[in-house]
């Protein structure tokens, strides 16, 4: 008898679309905040600073680079097609050629990159580390 009790809220949630193993393996969306903190530790407003400048916060910010002269900068907007380069997303996380893959587009992809590429390069990976534009963000 008591096992037809039990079975009821079961059912229900069952009907419901609440199963056990699914409500047990939702996890909480991780904010930038979080994640910069879990990658920079102690460095993070610094770093939360820099991807203010590279991007403004913008998870979809793309930068195009072109070389004038031999060197390297954001292209003019009628030389996109010319772009070596682009910047994605918050980090601006540079790929060769001219489109931004779709996972650097979203918080989770970019941040996953970030984490590579500050455990290689530091934050002199990033330009506006590197000359300071950061600063103004502090």
């Amino acid at each position: 008898m008591w096992y037809k009790l039990l079975m009821i809220p079961l059912m229900l949630s069952s009907l419901l679309g609440l199963h056990p193993q699914r409500i047990s393996t939702i996890e909480p969306k991780i904010t930038l905040e979080q994640s910069i903190q879990r990658i920079f530790g102690n460095k993070a407003p610094v770093a939360m600073a820099v991807l203010k400048h590279e991007s403004g916060l913008k998870l979809d910010a793309v930068n195009y680079n072109c070389r004038y002269y031999g060197k390297s900068t954001f292209c003019k907007k009628k030389d996109y097609k010319k772009a070596w380069s682009v910047d994605c997303g918050i980090a601006q996380v540079n790929v060769k050629g001219q489109v931004c893959p779709p996972e650097l587009m979203t918080l989770e992809g970019n941040m996953k990159a970030v984490e590579k590429i500050y455990k290689s390069q530091g934050l002199k990976a990033w330009m506006s580390y590197v000359n300071g534009g950061y600063k103004k963000f502090l």
